[in-house]
């Protein structure tokens, strides 16, 4: 299965036509890092309906969802069966997550690993970066520093370096982020996330479609969202989850 060809075309090594000739001095990646953080300052939540199609080991599939994200780093993921109703539900909050499985009549709940929140869809992300990502943002590379940018095409590309990892961003002309790729200092590619369609509704360009490649991991994930509120609080209690009576609990790590 291969969804969203043409953003993952945004993902392939190589092209075999030359990019346009970049135009005008190269911009300071300083400055430019902190201009896009300004224009990702919103929306600071967001719910959507999504569909996502999922290339893994464990967990592949097609799956329809219903997201909320609060910036930082707070995730409310429920899982639908055919029919609409909750197949499984997962959140993450101030570092803790908990995962509802339904389907196995268990409860899960630890630390917000990107191992415990890839049980129900699997990404090699932080909590703060699925969040970032889904409202359109750079994630943050701790510990990292802007290292280099220039022209590229009508937009820029950004390099961020750490002492381990590498994360190479391609903005639009009008900041959007595009693409954003994570290397170790091996030169691996831990994992790329394209970006598209993005609406600007909210005052900042959040997409609708985003791939994620791990090649390490053998994963790919295509979300698409749609019926996106952007600026609204989530409900009351959206983020926390409690144990239903007669739940098995599995503690984990």
């Amino acid at each position: 299965m291969r969804s969203f060809s043409a953003v993952a075309l945004l993902l392939a090594v190589g092209c075999a036509s030359k990019p346009p000739v970049p135009v005008g001095p190269a911009p300071d990646a300083g400055a430019l890092y902190i201009q896009a953080k300004k224009a990702h300052a919103v929306p600071q939540t967001l719910s959507a309906d999504a569909r996502a199609f999922v290339e893994a080991k464990e967990n592949g599939g097609r799956y329809s969802l219903h997201v909320f994200v609060r910036r930082p780093a707070s995730i409310r993921i429920e899982a639908l069966t055919p029919t609409g109703d909750p197949a499984a539900v997962l959140v993450a909050d101030q570092g803790r997550f908990a995962l509802l499985d339904l389907r196995n009549n268990v409860f899960y709940r630890g630390p917000a690993t990107p191992e415990n929140l890839s049980r129900l869809i699997p990404a090699p992300l932080r909590d703060e970066e699925l969040v970032a990502l889904i409202t359109g943002d750079i994630p943050e590379l701790p510990d990292a520093r802007p290292e280099s940018a220039r022209r590229s095409g009508d937009g820029y590309q950004l390099t961020l370096s750490s002492l381990r990892l590498r994360q190479e961003v391609v903005l639009g002309a009008d900041l959007r982020v595009v693409q954003i790729r994570r290397i170790d200092a091996r030169g691996n590619l831990l994992w790329a996330v394209g970006m598209d369609e993005h609406d600007d509704s909210s005052g900042a360009q959040v997409p609708r479609l985003i791939h994620l490649d791990a090649p390490l991991g053998h994963t790919a994930v295509d979300l698409r969202l749609r019926n996106t509120l952007a600026g609204k609080a989530p409900p009351a209690g959206a983020f926390q989850l409690g144990v239903p009576a007669g739940m098995r609990v599995e503690e984990v790590q």
